[in-house]
């Protein structure tokens, strides 16, 4: 018993715990064969008593170390913490509702500047046609956008057919046309002399019924997407169309 204390008492003088002069003459005593006092008895208890148990000291500090990590899973940082469902359902109900709108605004863009271009009118202009060349003569036609809306075109064309050949080929060059205005325009009237020739190297007469006569009007929709307006006429309901215009042909002016 006196042992186990004596090494007791070593190790708490070597730690520095307690009063280092108290042990040592407890010490002292110890190892002289003298008893110890109640006291003393007493004073080493307290000093065993308030040392941390090693094994129990783990286990705390781990069951701290597992705490914390149940609640850093559990309990999430706000920074970190996922939106709530509610929450993402609104902003997923918002974010389909804008889409629907934009795409309302750009179908419906795109049906009145398409319905613009389809009402589109055009007719020769009575001014002055001057030769470019033997087979080329440069021409103006009048172009109205009798809607309520902009229109904007690339080009205007008329094409005369004879069978399949293109004989003639007028080409007017483009504009964006303000709502209920005109403009005239410059363009380019084009004999295909060799379809010509071949008509006449046949010795056949001209038959009127074997001519057709088609328009297109090429519009950008959007600015990039090519969009056509096409229309086919006998050639003979051509030429009274352009001398003696039904009404509604050419709504923007006299």
């Amino acid at each position: 018993m006196s042992e186990d204390l004596g090494s007791t008492i070593e190790e708490m003088i070597k730690s520095g715990k307690g009063d280092v002069v108290r042990l040592q003459n407890i010490l002292t005593a110890i190892k002289n064969g003298e008893p110890v006092s109640f006291e003393d008895h007493q004073y080493i208890e307290s000093l065993t008593q308030n040392q941390p148990n090693p094994v129990s000291s783990d286990i705390v500090s781990d069951s701290k170390t597992e705490n914390v990590i149940d609640n850093t899973v559990t309990n999430p940082s706000p920074e970190i913490s996922q939106t709530p469902e509610p929450v993402k359902k609104s902003l997923t109900k918002k974010y389909a509702s804008i889409g629907i709108i934009i795409a309302i605004i750009i179908v419906a863009y795109a049906g009145l500047d398409v319905y613009a271009v389809n009402n589109l009118q055009f007719r020769p202009h009575h001014g002055q046609q001057v030769a470019i060349s033997d087979t080329e003569l440069s021409i103006q036609t009048d172009a109205c956008n009798p809607s309520y809306f902009p229109a904007t075109f690339t080009k205007y064309e008329i094409d005369a057919f004879y069978n399949s050949d293109i004989i003639e080929k007028a080409t007017v060059g483009g504009s964006t046309l303000s709502p209920k205005s005109a403009a005239t325009l410059d363009g380019v009237f084009a004999i295909n002399k060799q379809a010509v020739d071949k008509i006449g190297q046949t010795n056949a007469t001209f038959d009127p019924t074997k001519a057709t006569i088609t328009t297109s009007i090429s519009a950008p929709i959007f600015g990039f997407i090519p969009y056509t307006v096409d229309q086919k006429y006998d050639a003979v309901d051509f030429q009274n169309r352009i001398k003696n215009p039904p009404p509604g042909t050419f709504d923007c002016y006299p």
